[in-house]
């Protein structure tokens, strides 16, 4: 799950439950908040991920170390909020890239892992794309609530599927032939405003329930295999404050928890049955924070920074069953800024950085189990680029 949305919002760490300065921050993190946005507007926003990832693995004195070349990923972003006649009632849209992982191994025979009497090549390549249309209600002049249905697409590609049995011969089939899937859940948020200085924030995603991911692939001798797999993605309760008592200055703080560990896919047990079938990826539920920071130059510059501290749902002895899904990152930094051409047009950009994380365990193999004396090392470091325009009416 991405921590962040949007140029704005991934520059303050991807605090925003409580500090609302962006339609697309504020509707990916906390629906309500598009009460305290002071304008309509509708923000534009494309943010470009860079993964580096390296495989290593030793059995014995066989030992050996593999790039991935995943590429540049998209993550489009896309905030609408519209003021209506009456004051109480604000409309939100929102479209965010709000998921994904993906890797790019070759072969490599002098890696055991990636050898051919290992996994050989793998390639995966997973993106969910949510549509999320709000509705904000002000109780009070200090208190709103909103809700909305999450409609999310998702399509995933998996080389080799270890989440179907394995072939006659031992391999496993290819996941590539397939469409996007569709899912749905919901949002609710609350947003209050304690003083002049003090704001306070809630909001609850549902699971998104998606359906049967499907496949039409081929046996080791050519023959058509119909492969499946339920992933859904997870429940997310954040919490928020925020504090502008200081002119010029906004400081935001959320902290989240992701329950990775009741989903179905990420959560389940990570073991091959006598298939060779795999369970699922054994992710854990984990607990987020994200610290953001806003300064107001001038009134036309403003400059932001942000960090974002995540507990790590995969967990070492599960490092190699996740090969194939490695975005799991602890320490985000992010830093960004805003200019603004006129009174209703902005341009804001930003960078994040995602310091390199290591996971180490062994190499599994179906029928057989861990290894004895091998190692399994996948570490991996990620940029993210960030651009977009925000046009306030």
């Amino acid at each position: 799950m991405f921590s962040s949305s949007g140029p704005v919002n991934r520059s303050m760490g991807g605090a925003a439950v409580a500090a609302p300065i962006d339609s697309i921050g504020a509707i990916y993190w906390n629906p309500a908040t598009i009460s305290g946005l002071e304008r309509s507007e509708t923000a534009l926003g494309m943010g470009v991920l860079f993964p580096n990832q390296t495989v290593a693995s030793s059995v014995g004195g066989f030992a050996g170390s593999t790039d991935a070349d995943a590429g540049a990923f998209p993550l489009p972003n896309i905030g609408w909020v519209h003021k209506t006649e009456n004051p109480k009632v604000t409309l939100g849209l929102g479209i965010n890239a709000v998921a994904g992982f993906g890797t790019n191994l070759p072969v490599d025979p002098t890696n055991p892992a990636l050898a051919p009497t290992g996994l050989g090549r793998v390639d995966s390549n997973a993106s969910f794309l949510q549509i999320a249309p709000v509705l904000s209600v002000a109780l009070r002049d200090n208190l709103s609530v909103a809700a909305g249905p999450t409609l999310t697409a998702g399509r995933i590609s998996l080389d080799p599927f270890v989440f179907g049995s394995a072939n006659a011969d031992g391999s496993y089939s290819s996941a590539s032939g397939t469409r996007y899937h569709w899912g749905g859940g919901f949002q609710l948020g609350a947003y209050y405003i304690h003083s002049p200085a003090w704001r306070f924030g809630a909001s609850l995603k549902s699971p998104t329930w998606m359906e049967t991911f499907q496949f039409h692939s081929e046996d080791q001798l050519g023959n058509p295999r119909e492969l499946s797999v339920d992933v859904d993605l997870p429940m997310i309760l954040s919490l928020g404050t925020a504090y502008d008592g200081l002119e010029n200055w906004l400081f935001a703080l959320d902290v989240r928890y992701f329950d990775y560990k009741n989903t179905d896919g990420f959560g389940d047990r990570a073991v091959f049955d006598a298939t060779g079938k795999l369970g699922g990826l054994d992710f854990s539920s984990v607990m987020s924070t994200s610290l953001g920071i806003q300064r107001a130059v001038s009134e036309q510059l403003t400059i932001r920074g942000g960090y974002s501290y995540n507990q790590n749902p995969v967990r070492n002895s599960e490092a190699f069953y996740n090969v194939a899904s490695p975005l799991t990152f602890q320490h985000i930094l992010s830093t960004g800024a805003s200019l603004r051409f006129t009174d209703n047009l902005a341009a804001n950009v930003a960078y994040s950085y995602f310091f390199e994380n290591t996971r180490s365990g062994q190499i599994v193999f179906p029928g057989i189990g861990a290894i004895p004396g091998s190692t399994f090392d996948n570490t991996l470091d990620a940029h993210i680029v960030s651009f977009g325009l925000t046009i306030q009416q």
